[in-house]
């Protein structure tokens, strides 16, 4: 028998065949939620525990308790296929009995504040975040490791989070309200009141200890409001739904659940093919280039694509022009490209844009690459929940006649200010000039750094970065957080150019990059020396995980210095990434 829990259940109520995979296929359920190693999973729990710890003392703090810890442990137990005749323990496992009766008990004693309380009705099984004692009954409080649960709405001609809680949100608490409601009927104990989130305070910023009443923003659910907002230069009066799932719709889409999950492989994809959502034909890395499966285009076409599937009209080089017709989203533009390449073999290279778009560079360019850590909970002073934070950049200054200056920076921890040069030897991307530090006390420092060692060219380079989007906020973000400092970094979005455009706008496209403008997939076709294949440190997520166990002194110290080492060269390939195949392109002029 499966069990039904509320994770399980969202992931149906978002789309039937992404709990197939969590149950059926778990590794391409791991793939789908980019979840490919266990540290990226134990990575991904510990934030969301740091969440949920925080609620434990904010809840603690306003209620003056102490929170009762229901959560299930693990219990050794005998093998009873055994022959061992000694009470030998061979192995562990979820002792939800004693968690389910003492949360029962603890209902029933009007315990304050209770933590995992457990609930099992049939075959569906609840372990809710907190439950809290109101007087009269209980509340219901479930933390959210998001820093926003509602949609936008516009307002004033601002986009603000006051709409509706999402509906994946609303779909977690409605299967809680209704295993827990049922179990408390059976057991005659009054219902949940009040039903409550808890979330992050997107706007709190952290500065010496953190203020856990400032970071926690609890909000009500289950209730229907009238918000007024400006729209058109009108007052407009906005129904705002919050109410959750009755109890015979769950109860309907849980028959179809329990039925959809123990579907065999064609018989879930009869009923949901793979194309017919955002989670468009997942076939990971490999996706079948060439064909309706492989494009890489807005899910606005998914509907599309499984009816051209249902009809085995899948090659690209097969379709009719009534079916290129029907795509949107500029997807026509993207099948005439891949067809003129197939005929020709070779890639269309716009000799006029690419000559414009260079000549308007200003040298020194300053090659640029910004890592960084992202936590719901800040850990370090000046900055926000979920805030992308900048703790290392690269940068590579390169001359008209191709001369290069590199300083690579990376900050560790927060403690007494230093200062520690790095030598990295056999280095294959050492330039002429190298500048690797380390630097402690605090980020701001490293920032102060890049625009020292950019210095007297920041109001004459031009900058160079690969998807301008993330470097650009990240330094709106810090000209925010640091007055001092904006000048200088908004300088730097002024004049700064995005090389992945050459490949995005069209300038130079080659099937050999199979349609991505990503710079794992343009620079083995441009630069085919340089590869990320075989580096300790090859993804933008480890290295974020990497740096975050630096600064937060999880990394034992015998493998600091070289995990450092790993950082600096990872970041140190993305900007000579750039400066390489900028030279490649350059060529095709």
């Amino acid at each position: 028998m499966i069990t039904l829990t509320k994770s399980l259940f969202v992931d149906y109520m978002d789309y039937p065949k992404l709990a197939w995979w969590k149950v059926n296929d778990p590794a391409t359920y791991k793939k789908i939620r980019k979840i490919e190693t266990e540290e990226a999973e134990d990575h991904i729990m510990a934030i969301w525990q740091a969440v949920e710890d925080k609620v434990r003392e904010y809840l603690e703090w306003k209620h003056n308790t102490t929170a009762m810890d229901l959560m299930p442990r693990y219990h050794k137990m005998r093998d009873e296929e055994s022959d061992d005749d000694d009470d030998v323990l061979t192995h562990a496992e979820l002792d939800l009995p004693k968690s389910i009766n003492d949360t029962l008990q603890a209902i029933r004693d009007h315990v304050p504040v209770l933590y995992q309380p457990t609930f099992q009705y049939g075959d569906c099984l609840v372990r809710a975040d907190f439950m809290v004692w109101n007087g009269e009954s209980y509340d219901l409080i479930e933390a959210k490791a998001k820093s926003w649960i509602r949609k936008s709405v516009k307002d004033d001609g601002e986009d603000k989070k006051i709409g509706a809680i999402e509906r994946k949100f609303i779909h977690d608490i409605s299967f809680q309200a209704y295993v827990i409601n049922r179990v408390l009927a059976q057991h005659n104990l009054g219902q949940i009141w009040s039903i409550f989130m808890y979330y992050l305070n997107k706007e709190y910023i952290k500065n010496w200890s953190l203020n856990i009443q400032a970071l926690i923003r609890p909000d009500e659910a289950n209730k229907q409001v009238e918000i007024e907002v400006i729209q058109r230069n009108k007052t407009t009066t906005i129904q705002v739904d919050d109410t959750i799932l009755d109890a015979t719709i769950i109860e309907e889409k849980l028959t179809a659940m329990r039925s959809y999950l123990t579907m065999n492989q064609e018989e879930a994809d009869r009923h949901f093919l793979r194309a017919g959502t955002r989670y468009l034909d997942y076939f990971g890395e490999d996706k079948p280039f060439g064909t309706i499966m492989g494009m890489g285009i807005h899910h606005s076409n998914a509907s599309y694509i499984q009816d051209l599937y249902y009809r085995w009209s899948i090659n690209l080089s097969d379709l009719t022009p009534s079916e290129i017709d029907g795509f949107n989203d500029g997807s026509q533009q993207f099948i005439a490209q891949y067809l003129q390449c197939k005929r020709t073999w070779q890639p269309i290279i716009n000799h006029g844009k690419l000559r414009e778009v260079f000549a308007g560079f200003n040298y020194p360019i300053c090659f640029y690459d910004y890592e960084t850590i992202s936590v719901p909970v800040p850990i370090l002073d000046q900055t926000r929940p979920y805030m992308q934070t900048v703790v290392q950049y690269s940068l590579h200054k390169y001359s008209e006649d191709g001369s290069m200056k590199h300083y690579g920076w990376i900050y560790v921890w927060e403690g007494a200010y230093c200062r520690e040069e790095i030598t990295i030897e056999n280095n294959p991307n050492a330039v002429g000039y190298e500048c690797e530090q380390v630097i402690t006390w605090s980020y701001k420092d490293l920032l102060k750094q890049m625009i020292a060692d950019i210095g007297d060219d920041l109001h004459k380079s031009t900058f160079i970065v690969w998807h301008e989007w993330f470097e650009n906020a990240r330094n709106k973000d810090i000209a925010k957080l640091f007055p001092d400092l904006a000048d200088a970094f908004l300088t730097i979005n002024e004049r700064t150019y995005d090389l992945k455009r050459v490949v995005s706008d069209g300038y130079y496209v080659d099937p050999a990059c199979k349609w991505s403008a990503s710079i794992k997939k343009v620079l083995p076709v441009l630069v085919p020396e340089m590869s990320y294949d075989g580096m300790e440190i090859g993804r933008w997520d480890v290295a974020m995980r990497a740096l975050y166990d630096l600064i937060t002194h999880k990394t034992a110290e015998y493998e600091r210095s070289q995990i450092i080492k790993n950082l600096l060269l990872y970041c140190w390939q993305d900007t000579l990434a750039m400066v390489r195949i900028f030279e490649a392109v350059r060529e095709m002029m």
